[in-house]
């Protein structure tokens, strides 16, 4: 009776002893791979040229430093214009316009193709400062525009521009880009970034 009762014991502890045997060579199995994934994982980061440092966008608003890098963008594109790549600017401002607004973007950019084609002139702006409110959405771009007229320059002006921005969808739209005085820009007391010279076009 003993003897039998020892040999169940016995064939029970061996029976655990298997279990947590191939228990620990299933979780030994699963760590070396989970270590073989980690350590030949390919990383990925995207690169976007136009922007000076890493920027990550949340379900929050955008940061200060990539509406800033935005706002120089879309002064560039509005603002740096000839008579043989309008269509290109405004094919790639429409892209950041919000579709509400294409219509009447659109409708701006085609008076102002016009009147390029017309007076065969160019248009090349030079940003000198730049004021961000994320809370707001909005923005302001100061600095020349200077008026070429084929290779001579006819025409330099201080000019402030602000925009409207909207974030839906994970993404930053553009909603309005306009000229304001400098008696309606929001910047005459608060800071101005600077812009770098890398930014003049």
């Amino acid at each position: 009776m003993q003897t039998s009762v020892s040999y169940t014991r016995l064939r029970s502890a061996i029976r655990q002893r298997n279990v947590l045997a191939t228990a620990a060579s299933v979780l030994t199995l699963t760590v070396l791979m989970q270590a073989f994934m980690i350590h030949s994982r390919e990383t990925r980061v995207i690169l976007t040229p136009t922007l000076h440092a890493e920027t990550a966008l949340s379900s929050g608003a955008p940061g200060a430093d990539y509406l800033e890098q935005v706002t120089r963008d879309v002064a560039g594109l509005f603002l740096n214009r000839h008579p043989h790549n309008l269509g290109y600017f405004r094919e790639n401002i429409l892209r950041l316009a919000h579709p509400s607004t294409h219509g009447s973007i659109e409708a701006a950019l085609l008076e102002t193709e016009r009147r390029l084609i017309a007076t065969k002139t160019s248009t090349v702006f030079y940003p000198a400062e730049i004021f961000v409110d994320p809370e707001s959405l909005y923005s302001e771009i100061r600095g020349e525009v200077h008026t070429y007229l084929g290779p001579d320059r006819v025409e330099t002006e201080r000019a402030v521009y602000a925009a409207d921005w909207r974030f839906d969808a994970m993404r930053l739209w553009l909603e309005d880009f306009y000229p304001i005085t400098p008696e309606e820009a929001q910047a005459i007391d608060a800071p101005l970034s600077k812009a770098s010279a890398g930014d003049v076009r």
